[in-house]
């Protein structure tokens, strides 16, 4: 699945998992605090996320997902 037919939700939760793995590698407590932090934003944005769906809110999800440079097309005359 491609992260543009991929819920929002689990996206968030993706990040938030792959910033507590930078966090495990962080040597500095203070780092490592700030990750765990950013961590647990992103479990909340899914959370949030998760309830406005199920509630099915008027305009939700508003964001839309970026792809990453991997999920673009090469540019022309580079093929």
């Amino acid at each position: 699945m491609s992260e543009a037919q991929q819920p929002i939700p689990e996206l968030y939760r993706e990040a938030a998992e792959q910033v507590r793995q930078l966090a495990r590698q962080a040597r500095l407590t203070d780092i490592r605090d700030d990750l765990l932090n950013l961590a647990a934003k992103f479990e909340r944005l899914a959370a949030n996320a998760d309830a406005a769906i199920r509630l099915g809110l008027p305009g939700y999800p508003h964001g839309k997902v970026i792809s990453s440079e991997d999920d673009q097309p090469p540019p022309r005359g580079r093929e």
